[in-house]
């Protein structure tokens, strides 16, 4: 099938750069908006959203004790440790400081990042502004953000690392061996900060691999062979923070956590875990899935026939693919799960249509997605490297779910992992990506995003 995308006018990459200037000055100001909206719901929500006073409690340790053999056994949180690191950083710094104070850093943190990548955006060319400052608007309004990084929770430290790595990834290009050894021990400190992370060094793996293997194609050999040795082996160097704690713990999970939490979190088999995320990150993408792709690509109904013919049959016989029966009864993943359950007591046959409509918005929206990923496969260009790494990461991080065990379920916010990387690939496949209808759908999730905040209370 063909790209099921509408041919693109893309701006002439030879114009003026007051082009190029336009692109970052968007990505400077609605980044600025968005977290100034951050920085009024961290002063302005009440304390205790979510999990805050246990990820609190759990920094204090290191601010007290520091970062050495005994408060790493004893660390509690299954998420990983260097948020924790980050919050106790502060916490040590201003010994002080009260929970709207590390909120607001790291709504800081992001903000100077900003700063940081607006510069980067203005040294390239505009085809990269554009994809940039589309997969940022993505992420800016993914349903969870403002959850994430207007509380103290784990999850906007981790942005912070995560971005940080991704920015001097970039300047690099993958050549320059200092800032890609920073670069891989800031992707080790992100993948400790929460373990979903943890496919980011793999993943880079898989982009220097099929490089040199393109090469070696073309060329029969392969040039620099020391340096590229080296990349390989400073990514070993950034797993060496997760291989240390696994050590200390014995595993993945700290001891503590188990006589902490009715929940159970291990490494073991799980066939489930894969199909619920899968099918999550379908329903998720979908809005801007559906306000942007090309219905008139030749294949592409029939391929959402298919869908949705696969999401009425798992309806009628009543298939929950949303809820893992292994994992506890009376903790819900997220939103999807919450509607299926208040249709339950609707009826049966609302509870079906409600199944129904999330498995067609699901395979509907992976209908035109893995068949265009197919296809950039089948068309062996891997010049956007950053493609690759996304493309890798998201594929990865579906698998890595098969070998989480215990109790767990998986929550809808965990998207927010492969949520950036998601961005950049659907920008790739839409080279109009930034129009007016995916501002509305990308509003709408912002709303959403809010929403999921303010629910906990506002002071």
């Amino acid at each position: 099938m063909k790209l099921s995308t509408a041919p693109a006018n893309l701006p002439d990459v030879s114009r003026t750069t007051n082009e190029n200037k336009a692109y970052a000055w968007y990505f400077a100001a609605i980044s600025a908006v968005y977290l100034i909206i951050a920085a009024g719901l961290a002063v302005r929500v009440k304390w205790g959203v979510m999990d805050e006073d246990f990820h609190l409690e759990s920094s204090k340790p290191f601010a007290q004790f520091g970062i050495n053999y005994t408060t790493l056994y004893n660390h509690v949180p299954p998420t990983g440790v260097s948020s924790h690191f980050w919050f106790a950083f502060w916490l040590w710094l201003f010994p002080g400081i009260d929970y709207i104070g590390l909120r607001l850093i790291t709504c800081a943190g992001l903000a100077l990042l900003v700063g940081l990548i607006y510069f980067y955006l203005r040294t390239i060319s505009v085809d990269s502004q554009r994809k940039i400052l589309g997969a940022s608007l993505f992420m800016l309004a993914f349903p969870y953000f403002f959850l994430s990084v207007s509380t103290v929770m784990t999850e906007g430290p981790s942005y912070i690392f995560l971005f940080a790595s991704l920015l001097i990834l970039a300047v690099s290009r993958l050549r320059q061996l200092p800032l890609f050894f920073l670069a891989c021990v800031l992707l080790g400190c992100t993948t400790v900060s929460r373990f979903y992370f943890i496919p980011l060094l793999p993943a880079l793996f898989v982009v220097l691999f099929v490089a040199d293997w393109e090469q070696y194609n073309q060329q029969g050999a392969v040039n620099e062979l020391g340096r590229k040795l080296l990349r390989y082996l400073f990514i070993a160097v950034g797993i060496l923070p997760l291989v240390g704690l696994a050590i200390i713990w014995g595993g993945l999970t700290p001891p503590a956590f188990h006589q902490w939490s009715k929940l159970r979190s291990g490494i073991s088999f799980n066939t489930f875990r894969p199909l619920s995320t899968f099918i999550l990150i379908g329903i998720y993408v979908a809005p801007i899935v559906l306000v942007n792709v090309y219905w008139k690509a030749k294949g592409l109904l029939r391929s959402v026939g298919i869908g949705v013919a696969v999401a009425l049959i798992l309806a009628l016989v009543n298939v929950n693919l949303f809820h893992d029966s292994s994992s506890v009864n009376d903790v819900t993943s997220g939103p999807v799960e919450h509607t299926l359950a208040w249709l339950i007591s609707r009826g049966e046959l609302a509870y079906r249509a409600g199944l129904f409509m999330f498995y067609s918005l699901s395979f509907i929206s992976m209908a035109v997605i893995i068949p265009w990923i197919v296809d950039f496969v089948k068309a062996k260009d891997y010049s956007d490297k950053a493609l690759v790494y996304s493309i890798a990461f998201v594929v990865l991080f579906v698998i890595s779910q098969a070998f989480v065990g215990g109790n767990h379920p998986f929550f809808e916010r965990y998207l927010t992992h492969p949520w950036p990387f998601l961005g950049y690939i659907l920008v790739c496949m839409f080279p109009r990506f930034l129009t007016t209808r995916t501002y509305l759908a990308l509003g709408v999730f912002t709303v959403f995003s809010v929403f999921m905040l303010i629910k906990w209370g506002v002071q």
